[in-house]
């Protein structure tokens, strides 16, 4: 009963219109009396084949992503590099991660010993001859990085040490040897602090070159934030906007490989004009690349970084891939 004391008329009639969809259905696929007059059932026309149009479309995202970054440009809080001090957890997350902006955090790695300590002969001596995996004969192709497993050397970590020293590219300890190197390496956490305001309690993945050694221009399917412990890098970010001028035909790398060589350039002249942003990263700065940013970095010197990826948010991006 309604409030009104009548009986609602609308039980009735939803089962009338259900009773007459279903007569309708039953006749349309043959079951029950048609009548004289109805017209016959026709089944809808197939939709036409697409076109291949995969050529606009993406000149159409290329335009679309253009407009995004031209508008962000209105402002400087919307785009560019922001170099921030002391940045607190809630901060980076509001400001940079949710938003997906690079930054450069200063103050971040006070007290770490590692900033101090990690010469090539206290390294040396820390680790010794302890058997240690890194990237090797980098110099003998041009797809190293696309062929990392093909490049895994292994080797008492003093004598690593002894062929990056003096610099170069052929030898780099990187993070892609991260888990094969943990117990060799696990004496060097005691000299490091973390970056808690930002990151879960999950050891960084360390990185050990000399001056020269060169990772080409990528984007990486997480979230990313290196803390440079010694020595200098020089950083290229170019936002995901300008993926149309790098040539990106193979899973994460760019045929352009280096914005800093003439040569590359000019055989994709496009990427000569892109919007890119440049940093100099020294001991005790934190870089946050935000996923699908592209990035080259090149030492300076001897360096050690460690790139972290366990944020205190999602990152896990690389889960819906396509690779292809």
């Amino acid at each position: 009963m309604s409030k009104s004391g009548r009986t609602s008329p609308l039980p009735s009639i939803l089962s009338q219109t259900a009773d007459m969809q279903m007569q309708m259905t039953l006749r349309q696929v043959g079951f029950g009396a048609a009548s004289a007059n109805a017209m016959p059932y026709v089944p809808p026309k197939s939709a036409p084949a697409p076109r291949d149009d995969s050529a606009l479309a993406l000149k159409r995202r290329d335009w679309l992503l253009h407009v995004m970054e031209q508008q962000r440009a209105l402002s400087p809080y919307a785009s560019g590099l922001l170099t921030a001090d002391a940045l607190s957890g809630e901060d980076f997350l509001h400001n940079f991660y949710a938003p997906g902006r690079p930054a450069l955090i200063k103050g971040a790695m006070e007290g770490w010993p590692a900033r101090e300590k990690w010469t090539p002969d206290y390294l040396a001596d820390a680790i010794g001859d302890a058997q240690i995996e890194y990237q090797g004969g980098r110099t003998q192709a041009t797809d190293y990085e696309l062929a990392k497993d093909r490049h895994k050397r292994r080797a008492p970590f003093r004598q690593f040490i002894a062929l990056v020293r003096d610099g170069g590219n052929d030898a780099y300890l990187t993070a892609y040897n991260s888990a094969a190197n943990g117990p060799a390496l696990a004496p060097l956490q005691a000299d490091l602090g973390h970056p808690d305001a930002y990151l879960a309690p999950t050891p960084g993945m360390l990185w050990i070159g000399g001056a020269g050694a060169f990772t080409p221009l990528h984007f990486d399917l997480t979230n990313n934030l290196l803390a440079q412990v010694t020595g200098t890098k020089h950083v290229i970010l170019v936002p995901p906007s300008q993926t149309g001028r790098l040539a990106h035909n193979r899973h994460v790398f760019s045929d352009v490989s280096d914005l800093t060589d003439p040569a590359r350039l000019a055989l994709y002249p496009r990427a000569r004009d892109l919007l890119r942003y440049e940093v100099r990263l020294t001991p005790g700065d934190l870089l946050f690349i935000p996923i699908g940013w592209w990035h080259q970095v090149r030492s300076e010197s001897f360096s050690t970084m460690l790139t972290y990826t366990h944020f205190h948010w999602p990152n896990a991006g690389h889960e819906n891939y396509p690779a292809g």
